[in-house]
Order: C-alpha cells, then structure tokens, then sequence
C-alpha cells in the first residue's frame, strides 16, 4: 500500500530536530555555466523505493466557472478558466496527492517542485505552517498550467502562499528561454525568490541556502515580512553585516545535507578544495570546467565514489548519496538556446533511481507517452518503466562490480548515443515546426520521443529477463564474469 506523503511529511517535520530526512536533491546552472549555453533544472525525487511514478502529457482544457482545486490536505483553491497543456510526473494512486514534480507547459515553462526544507524552530514559532496551505502535492498542478514566463510562475505561487500559506518548506525551481528563478518557501507566509545568475551553478540538498537577498531589486520577489518579521521577533541574522536569509530561516545544516554539498561542490568544483566542516555554504558556484548534460546525469548517481565519503563502502552505509536507492524519478530540464518557445526545450528523464537507470530525452511539446509510463501500479507489474528500472537497481545494487557495472556501463553508451544525435534532431524538429506549424511539430516529437522510449523500454525489459536468470540460476551468488547485457 502507498504510503501518505503527506502524513510522512509531518512525521519528519515532528523529527527534524534530531535528523533531517526530507530526500530530493535539486540543482540549477545558468546559461554561462554550461558547455552548449542550455539553462538547466534538475532533480532528484526521492521518497522512498516503492514508490510507482507516471510520465503524462495534461491537454490544455477549460475549467468550469468557479472552478476550484482542492487536495487530500484540505487546500483548495479557485483556478483560472484555461489550463494549459502541460507535461507531468505525477505518483500512481494519487489518493495522498498528485505530485506531479516537473514539467513543461505549452508556452515553453518549466518547473521543478520540490526539494523540502525544514524552517528553523523560530521561524516556525513566529510564522508556523498552513496545515490547508500549499503543499509539494499540488505546486506544480496550480501552477504550471497557469503561467507563461517563469517569473510569472513565481508570482502566482508568491500570491498563492500570501493568500493560503505554505504547508511545508520548499524549494522550487522554474525556467524560460529568458530566465532561471530559484524560490525558497520558508516558513508559513515568508518566501524569498531570485534570478539564477547565469555564470553559476547550484547543488541543494533539502536545505535553505539563500544568503543575502536586495529585497528592491526587479530579480528578486519576496514576502513583504521577510525581513521584518526576524527583526521583529529577535531571530534576524547577518553575515558580513548582510542580511542572510538561511542563517535567519534554516534548521541546522547536518551531516545529512552537507555530505551531498561537499560531494557535489567538490566534484563539479575540485580546484577549490571546499571544507566538509564549511560553516556556511555557498549557494551559487563556478565549475571547474563547462557543465555539460552528461555532467548532471553523472552527479545524479554520484555515490562519491572517488571520495573518502565512498557510499559503496560497508563503513560509509550511513552516508548521504546524491545518488540514492530512494529515488522514485530524476529529471533534467535543458532549455537549449534559440529553440521556439512552442517547442519548449527537452526533459531527460531516468525512472526510479539513475545509478542502473537511463535517461531519455522527451520534448517539451510532446503529445502524449508510451504506454509503461501509464501503468498506475502501486504493486510491481512488468508493463511499467517504474516498475521494470526499479527491479534493475534493486538487483545490480546486490553487488555492483559483479551485477551492477556493466549494466551501467551499457546504459552509459546508450545515454551518449542520445545526446550525440540530439542537436541534428532539434534541428530537423524546429524545421517542421518552421515550415508546418506548431501541432505538426508536436507530432514529429511525440512520434520521435515514443520510438525512443519504447526501444529503452524493450532493451530495460531483457536486461532484467537476463539479469534474474543470471542471478537464480547461481543462487545469487555472482559468477566469476560479471553480469553483461546480450545486444
């Protein structure tokens, strides 16, 4: 039976003052920080291992007048009379909540919600949660079909949080071809946003890390009490005699986010040596070299191998991983340079957790998705990609050099086939959009997105076919020759 998001979140909320153990772990990097000029959005959504996940495509549809929304939390709210089309990843058996996580909508918007934070114990005391406010089961659904620019997006969800509240602390991530907005929930009713400079990069592990906020500048949407609430209530804080948003609203860093921080900063970041016992962490960071989409789906499997944190090590088993066998899904949303706003950019997009898992590009204007994206399980069934890539990780993770390497090994080839072929067909794609309109393009890609997903799903299918027969016919007990997929 699927667990209650919901109820877990208050579950882990009454615990954070012993360990923080919210999962996802999100990233962002501006157009100067990549190889090929793309604004990325990523993240992993990570609960827990069972957890059956759907890859959809939402029609645009009119609502009924007076028209509301309202969610298993009690929060409810009055939608506007269009909703656009939009893509989402929403959880099957969506009694606790929708959670539809990350998408694009129709005008080329993307969004990434949420990585969940803990408010401090002051902020909660002075401005506590909305139990019926805006919670990670809806964000995406209220407001990604309702907004045409990325900063509109961060408006309406301000406006919403001003109005409902906020029943938990969030991270959220929203994009254009124009702009990156990275948004911190904070407590209750105070929330800070701000522009991605476009020279940086991010790793943010289920932690507020915002610092110093200039709360008049036009990049920056803020809570009117954002900083005169803490004046007022005596929990402000400063660094360098600045103003600094996390020191003032965030619980404490633990080992639990700093092991993801460290591991992340350092590998996109070697040369600047950063300390595992920081103080404060920096937000915003320059890589060492261009970070490409290869780079990222790396960092989402990234156990610190290379590192003495090594996860993969008997005596490291309570580290924190980037990569972690929570994962239900982990996307990337790359929003390429002079692509039509109507074509969007492209999601990659691994089910279950990456480590055994392949990314698949699917273009924002896409029609519709194969059908093992829609098998609304919440028991294992052989016809879902959640279920199918799930299996796989589960068992190459038995042993990784014997199981798991080649696996990886096989999917790692297969990724850079995709990416190698990708840029001849953005091309071909923004041709029949140029020459034959919009819809005929969202046919061109659902077709082209389709064949792709289907050829991984069948390939993902015999891996595991050959992986268990492997497996059983040894007792589990790995052969001398590791495991390697027959193609």
């Amino acid at each position: 039976m699927q667990k209650q998001r919901y109820f877990m979140w208050i579950v882990c909320a009454a615990f954070t003052a012993i360990q923080s153990v919210f999962p996802c772990t999100g990233f962002v990097a501006g157009k100067n920080a990549t190889a090929d000029g793309s604004r990325i959005i990523a993240r992993t959504e990570d609960l827990d291992g069972a957890q059956n996940k759907l890859f959809v495509v939402y029609p645009r549809s009119a609502n009924a007048s007076d028209s509301f929304f309202e969610d298993p939390t009690g929060f409810k709210i009055e939608l506007p009379k269009i909703r656009y089309k939009y893509t989402g990843i929403c959880d099957a058996n969506r009694a606790s909540g929708i959670y539809d996580a990350a998408g694009f909508n129709e005008f080329g918007v993307a969004m990434s919600a949420t990585v969940s934070a803990a408010p401090g114990a002051a902020a909660l005391k002075y401005d506590p949660l909305v139990k019926t406010g805006l919670s990670e089961a809806s964000i995406v659904t209220v407001v990604l079909p309702y907004v045409k620019t990325a900063r509109e997006a961060v408006k309406r969800t301000a406006e919403i949080i001003d109005v409902h509240g906020s029943a938990e602390g969030n991270i959220l991530f929203f994009a254009d071809a124009e702009e990156i907005w990275y948004m911190e929930i904070l407590s209750g009713h105070q929330y800070a946003a701000v522009k991605v400079p476009e020279d940086s990069y991010a790793i943010v592990p289920n932690h507020f890390l915002l610092g110093y906020v200039d709360i008049q500048s036009p990049d920056v949407v803020a809570s009117a009490a954002l900083i005169s609430l803490p004046k007022a209530k005596k929990f402000y804080k400063e660094k360098d005699g600045l103003f600094h948003v996390a020191l003032t609203y965030a619980d404490h860093l633990g080992d639990y986010e700093r092991d993801r921080l460290w591991g992340g900063q350092n590998k996109l970041s070697p040369s600047k040596k950063i300390d595992y016992d920081t103080d404060v962490f920096s937000l915003w960071q320059k890589a060492d070299k261009k970070i490409k989409i290869k780079d990222i789906m790396e960092l989402q499997r990234y156990r610190y191998e290379d590192t003495k944190l090594n996860a993969n090590l008997k005596e490291n088993e309570d580290i924190r991983a980037i990569g972690h066998p929570t994962s239900m899904e982990c996307h990337i949303i790359q929003i390429k340079n002079k692509m039509p706003a109507d074509i969007g950019g492209i999601m990659w997009l691994a089910m279950a957790n990456a480590e055994h898992s392949v990314y698949l590009p699917f273009y924002a204007n896409i029609d519709d998705t194969i059908a093992p994206y829609k098998v609304d399980d919440s028991v294992y069934n052989p016809d879902s990609f959640y279920w199918t890539m799930r299996s796989i990780n589960v068992l190459a993770a038995l042993d990784r050099e014997k199981f798991g390497k080649n696996i990886r090994k096989f999917w790692s080839v297969y990724e850079d086939s995709l990416i190698k072929a990708q840029n001849k067909k953005d091309k071909e794609l923004i041709k029949i959009y140029e020459k034959s309109g919009k819809e005929a393009a969202a046919a061109y890609a659902t077709m082209l997105c389709s064949e792709q997903a289907q050829d991984a799903f069948e390939k993902a299918c015999r891996i595991y076919r050959d992986l268990i027969t492997y497996i059983a016919g040894n007792e589990g007990i790995p052969k001398q020759d590791p495991f390697t997929p027959d193609f």
